[in-house]
């Protein structure tokens, strides 16, 4: 794997995490903001809508911006979570093809150094003389003439009798538990 493609995945790690952080921000400032504009409708000119009195403003803009922050982040960090994996995830493929690389290098050598083994070792077998065979004497066979064996009849046996299983009797049929129902 070149450097620009390991600086590209690194990039994308980076981008990935500020946008967790930003995801999960947001989240939270705009719960905020929605929060703090439910709460302050005591105060504003249509607080004819609710029926809490204006003198609960603040402690209804307060209520209305913790709601609207709790709100916010458990929208927004979940969403910042999955932008952390997909950083995790590039991270660990960025490894992962750098181990493959070097596995491919290590395999690239052991195929370099087994062709060598295998080429020394073929070199040093061409080059020692084969050693002379000494042929054996020929024997001289004489053909054998075997009279011919007699024809031989079997003897023809009965088909044996079929064996028949005997089936004991049924066992007594137990009377039911219940007596029968009437219908």
């Amino acid at each position: 794997m070149n450097e620009a493609s390991h600086s590209a995945v690194e990039e994308l790690v980076a981008h990935y995490e500020a946008k967790a952080r930003a995801v999960s921000r947001t989240g939270v400032v705009v719960g905020a903001f929605a929060g703090v504009l439910v709460g302050s409708i005591p105060l504003s000119p249509i607080r004819a809508a609710w029926p809490i009195p204006s003198s609960y403003g603040f402690a209804t803009l307060l209520g209305g911006l913790v709601v609207g922050v709790l709100i916010g982040y458990v929208v927004g960090d979940p969403r910042g979570k999955l932008y952390q994996r997909m950083a995790e995830q590039a991270r660990l493929q960025l490894q992962l093809e750098q181990r493959i690389s070097q596995n491919d290098a290590r395999m690239g050598q052991l195929l370099t150094a087994l062709t060598a083994r295998a080429a020394a070792a073929q070199r040093a077998t061409v080059q020692q003389p084969p050693a002379e065979p000494t042929a054996p004497a020929p024997v001289a066979l004489a053909p054998v003439s075997a009279p011919a064996p007699d024809p031989v009849e079997l003897p023809v046996f009965a088909a044996p009798p079929p064996r028949l299983r005997t089936v004991p009797p049924p066992a007594p049929a137990v009377p039911p538990l219940s007596p029968p129902v009437s219908g």
